[in-house]
């Protein structure tokens, strides 16, 4: 920036004008804050030049138009101001002034970090896309641009193409899947340098659909241990010209149980034959690309929570008919079903009571008999004694 000119003393309106002036043209500079940025490297010494020919005693450095400047510093002779071990508090907008305090230069300063590796990973859902994110593993605190590209064992380079900040991910369509291997190349640079990244990778094993969707399940009249499950195919896998068949994997278990039954299908629905009578079950879908057995299987689908039909527990029959409900003989077919039922009940009734006088008179007899068997006993016992006396007196003293 041009340093202003002072103008001789007798010209008072002329002078005041280029006052004027000066302030005109300070205020715009802060307000579109700075005409310089300058990056550097935090724990490091950073140099800010004035851009003036100027020794140290006409230059006046200021920070955030202030005079105070962090402790850590020292200005050179020719005006340069050095800023010793600089941390996040050394930042601002820096501003050098002659000794008449005319402004000559603003610089903002930034620092951060030089890139380091980045730590990649790569998202296959479907045949046709693959998507690519990476985490900096140093927080550079800096603004950085990346360029990305990849290459399989036996083809030419191709972009991957980079989506817009502040998502750190590139997308490649229509990968050549079934090579042996890609490298992933990713360079991240920032002001302060740049570092490249390379991953290999083999896309056909990190093939991963996503998780079913519209995953439903419904009991069945009449069946209270079959659940009848319903889903549909991931909408990623659906973005194939030609979708590739998948494979499923049904999980179940009654709430409360830690236990999962698992049963595998190859299309939707899922019957569900064996499920605990008037519980409610939890249920689960993943899918597998069904060609590719090295292809990883999906998450889970989120849980669902379904119960089975709660009714009658006989058996049903495997075939069903509607009733008619207007019908005057159905009615009466379930009038007499009902009379039949009662009468079946009342002949019940009339055997178990008879079974049971029957064992009480067969008890009563019992206990007689033992009382007449145990009295004759007595009997014979007195007269044996009486014939015994009887003997006894008409024997001679």
């Amino acid at each position: 920036m041009t340093c202003l000119v002072s103008c001789p003393s007798g010209l008072l309106v002329i002078g005041h004008l280029l006052a004027l002036s000066s302030v005109n043209t300070q205020s715009e500079i802060w307000t579109n804050e700075v005409s310089d940025v300058q990056y550097g490297r935090l724990g490091s010494n950073v140099t800010l030049v004035c851009g003036a020919a100027l020794d140290r005693t006409s230059v006046k450095w200021r920070l955030n138009r202030s005079s105070m400047l962090p402790w850590q510093h020292r200005v050179t002779s020719d005006g340069q101001l050095v800023l010793l071990q600089a941390d996040r508090t050394a930042e601002g907008n820096y501003s050098c002034h002659d000794d008449r305090g005319r402004l000559i230069r603003t610089t903002r300063l930034r620092l951060g970090h030089p890139p380091g590796l980045l730590n990649v990973s790569c998202r296959v859902s479907n045949h046709s896309l693959v998507l690519c994110s990476w985490v900096e593993s140093v927080k550079t605190l800096l603004p950085a641009q990346y360029h990305t590209s990849y290459r399989g064992n036996k083809s030419q380079v191709r972009m991957c193409v980079v989506s817009s900040p502040p998502q750190k991910q590139c997308t490649i369509t229509d990968p050549t899947m079934w090579q042996h291997y890609h490298n992933i190349n990713i360079t991240e640079t920032n002001p302060l340098g740049s570092q490249t990244t390379i991953l290999m990778v083999k896309f056909h094993e990190l093939l991963q659909p996503d998780p079913p969707e519209a995953v439903t399940a419904v009991g069945m009249v009449g069946y209270p241990m079959r659940l009848q499950v319903y889903w549909t195919n991931p909408a990623s896998w659906l973005h194939d010209a030609v979708p590739f068949p998948l494979r499923f994997q049904l999980r179940y278990r009654p709430v409360g149980s830690s236990i999962w039954s698992n049963v595998e299908s190859k299309s939707s629905p899922l019957l569900i034959t064996d499920a605990l009578a008037g519980h409610a079950h939890q249920l689960q879908v993943r899918a597998q690309d069904d060609i590719n057995p090295d292809s990883q299987w999906s998450d889970w689908s989120p849980l669902l929570q379904a119960c089975p039909w709660i009714g009658s527990t006989a058996k049903p029959t495997e075939e069903t008919f509607p009733v008619d409900y207007n019908d005057t003989d159905a009615d009466a077919s379930t009038a007499n079903t009902k009379s039949e039922s009662s009468e079946d009940d009342g002949g019940s009734l009339l055997i178990l009571l008879a079974l049971f006088a029957g064992i009480i008179l067969a008890l009563v007899s019992s206990l007689s008999v033992l009382m007449w068997v145990r009295q004759r006993r007595r009997d014979n016992v007195t007269k044996q004694e009486l014939t015994s006396m009887v003997k006894m007196k008409s024997m001679p003293i």
